[in-house]
């Protein structure tokens, strides 16, 4: 272990002496990538810009985020781990631990690793582990008795295969933690908890910007439809961006022969569920000390389907089958296009003139915007056979509490000054990073058929031909018994 320490301290050593302490740095030049290559989770397009030693500037009259974090990482408890090595098993290292540092938010990790390290006395190295296999790797860690991981960080629809094999930890149980503090995303505790237990939990240190989707909209075909876009920036705050004026636009445009009315590309498998959690609907209702429960019924979701039935029935819209839609939106063959925040990169020198939207609402009168984030977005977990599980508690406390605000800002900070084309498309993005929602259906819903064919699978399944009906009431009952039996409240 000690030997362990000594090699990465000195990798620490190298990484951080590479690290540039001012001047001008290219971030994520992407002159190569065409606008239907795949992305990575830091994409922040290809630019130059200069940044300070710290690798942040804090834009003029926003709220200091990074003082926030650190006043939320002074708060745990003060701990000397004695330099102790600490591993974090995750399949994909890229926005907890980055190993490529060229762009802010990468640098920004790296710089918040080391400031936890230095808090607590520890070094944080990410062991990379293949998404399937580690399951199985940390069952067998805990059938023999052998050390696996101090902490997890896997994608949210994989939770449920480690809770299938009892080998996560009821975060509820760990010393000195805190699922409530504001730098832990509420609903990502929620949407993983069932009986007594909690699985796991997301905050800024897991959520990746790329994780959030949005819309993207072509400015030129929607005004020479008659169509405000200005106005349509402003129905966000206003509250009455709803899938209805989604609608009507796209009918407005429907009578042009040169392009397409809405798209999707690589989550055109999910804008069903994007649809069905945006208009304000839960696959599951869950929480701890609650036995989940299918939380949507056939009646209250019919305003949902009618959107989707009227979605897929445009004859010009483009959301099933449709590869490279991204590339035919930046070439101005589409009026909307629904697509992850990566997506932004690569429309840095389209020929269209485009701007971006958060997922609509229902109706006016909803409360905030919701985006479901990727099935893949990261969450952390503690395996069951740690022998102190106060360590993971306090260092997974500390890297959301150290990350919390200020990485968001200034991945939209780089973002204004170099890729996006309007201030209202800025204020659009600040949104869409506030508007993460989850769901249980997601997190157990591989692990578990019966759960995922009563939501998500039934509504991709039902989208285009509005008869949810016909097979709800039976997926449901089965669901239901299922989830009973696996997340009671017995100990």
């Amino acid at each position: 272990m000690n030997f362990k320490r000594f090699l990465a301290v000195c990798c620490a050593a190298v990484l951080l002496a590479t690290l540039p302490s001012c001047g001008f740095i290219v971030v994520n030049d992407l002159s190569g990538r065409s606008a239907g290559s795949e992305g990575t989770d830091n994409a922040d397009g290809a630019a130059v810009t200069e940044v300070s030693s710290t690798g942040y500037v804090k834009m003029p009259g926003r709220a200091d985020a990074k003082a926030k974090a650190e006043s939320y990482l002074a708060s745990l408890p003060e701990r000397d781990y004695e330099g102790t090595v600490f591993f974090i098993a995750t399949p994909d290292r890229g926005y907890i631990a980055p190993e490529d540092t060229e762009s802010v938010v990468s640098r920004l990790a790296v710089q918040r690793n080391a400031e936890v390290e230095e808090r607590l006395n520890v070094t944080l190295l990410a062991d990379v582990h293949d998404g399937a296999g580690m399951v199985e790797e940390l069952n067998q860690a805990i059938a023999s008795g052998t050390f696996f991981a101090d902490l997890l960080l896997v994608p949210f629809y994989r939770v449920g295969s480690f809770k299938v094999t009892s080998t996560l930890l009821n975060m509820r149980t760990a010393p000195f933690f805190d699922l409530d503090q504001p730098y832990f995303d509420r609903e990502s505790s929620e949407a993983s908890s069932g009986g007594y237990a909690t699985y796991a939990v997301g905050g800024d240190a897991t959520l990746s910007p790329s994780v959030f989707s949005g819309v993207y909209f072509n400015r030129k075909i929607l005004e020479d439809a008659g169509v405000d876009t200005r106005a349509l920036y402003r129905s966000v705050p206003a509250g009455s961006w709803t899938w209805d004026r989604l609608l009507s636009v796209t009918e407005a445009v429907a009578s042009r022969e040169d392009c397409m009315t809405i798209t999707a590309d690589s989550l055109a498998e999910r804008f069903p569920d994007l649809v069905f959690k945006s208009m304000g609907n839960n696959f599951v209702q869950t929480g701890l000390r609650k036995v989940p429960v299918v939380g949507y019924t056939a009646h209250k979701a019919e305003d949902t389907m009618n959107v989707l039935e009227r979605l897929y029935g445009q004859e010009k819209a483009g959301l099933e089958d449709l590869e490279d839609a991204v590339t035919a939106f930046a070439e101005g063959k589409s009026a909307f296009h629904v697509e992850y925040l990566y997506a932004m990169s690569w429309l840095t020198n389209a020929k269209t003139d485009w701007g971006l939207l958060p997922l609509p609402k229902a109706s006016e009168g909803d409360g905030a915007y919701r985006t479901l984030v990727a099935n893949d977005a990261q969450v952390f977990c503690i395996p069951k056979n740690h022998t102190n599980a106060e360590i993971p508690a306090v260092v997974l406390s500390a890297l959301c509490a150290a990350s919390d605000g200020y990485i968001y800002d200034a991945y939209v900070d780089y973002h204004m000054m170099n890729v996006v084309r309007d201030n209202d498309t800025v204020n659009m993005l600040d949104l869409i990073l506030d508007s993460a929602c989850f769901d249980f259906a997601v997190a157990f819903g591989n692990a578990f058929p019966s759960i995922a064919d009563a939501t998500y699978r039934l509504v991709r399944k039902c989208a285009p031909t509005n008869n949810l009906s016909d097979e709800y009431s039976a997926l449901r009952t089965e669901a239901n018994a299922v989830m009973k039996q696996n997340f009671d409240l017995t100990y």
